[in-house]
């Protein structure tokens, strides 16, 4: 007669360890893709561009640029601080900026002024039929994106306003289109930090 074991034995407790591991493993993969597919995506728009566009075209868009400065001269104001058509932000990451850029604390929590001057380099005459397209924004994330494409032309300046309700660091960009001449601007800045609500 044999003697039949009754209650758990080995294997079940190996069956059980499966599952539960399996179980693990797969709850984590489905986990894992619901969040990855619930997290937004923003895409990179430096220059006012799609991050392809800007790849594929680059060094063209450099020498527009170039072209641009060598036959204007762009006084770009923001606040109390005037600078000309840079770029040179773009290139630097947030680290490095208050040692290599000058454009800090440049903006404030509330209202700002930006106004751009653009006159020939030959004939000093003011331009007054550009097209500017402007923008401040946070990087990494598009909900605080302000366009800048309304600005009102007198005395030889375009001027518009701004309003910022967020303390941090911003990036300001334009394209400006003058026929078909095209120049870029890209500065990184922020607004003093009083407090700690980035």
């Amino acid at each position: 007669m044999k003697n039949s074991k009754k209650g758990i034995q080995k294997y079940h407790f190996w069956l059980a360890f499966f599952f539960i591991v399996f179980g693990g493993t797969f709850s984590m993969i489905v986990w894992t893709v619901k969040n990855t597919v619930e997290t937004p995506v923003y895409e990179d728009k430096s220059f006012l561009n799609s991050y392809h566009n800007v790849d594929d075209n680059f060094n063209k868009m450099m020498a527009q640029n170039n072209r641009f400065n060598l036959l204007y001269d762009v006084k770009v104001k923001i606040n109390e601080k005037t600078i000309g058509m840079e770029i040179k932000d773009a290139f630097l990451g947030q680290r490095s900026l208050k040692k290599q850029s000058n454009n800090q604390d440049m903006l404030k929590v509330g209202v700002n002024t930006l106004s751009i001057s653009i006159r020939e380099k030959k004939s000093q005459k003011a331009i007054s039929d550009a097209n500017l397209t402007f923008q401040i924004t946070r990087a990494i994330v598009d909900k605080y994106d302000i366009d800048l494409d309304k600005f009102i032309y007198e005395n030889g300046v375009y001027n518009t306003t701004a309003k910022i309700n967020k303390a941090g660091n911003w990036d300001v960009q334009g394209i400006i289109r003058i026929a078909k001449d095209v120049g870029y601007f890209y500065i990184k800045t922020n607004t003093p930090r009083k407090d700690s609500n980035e």
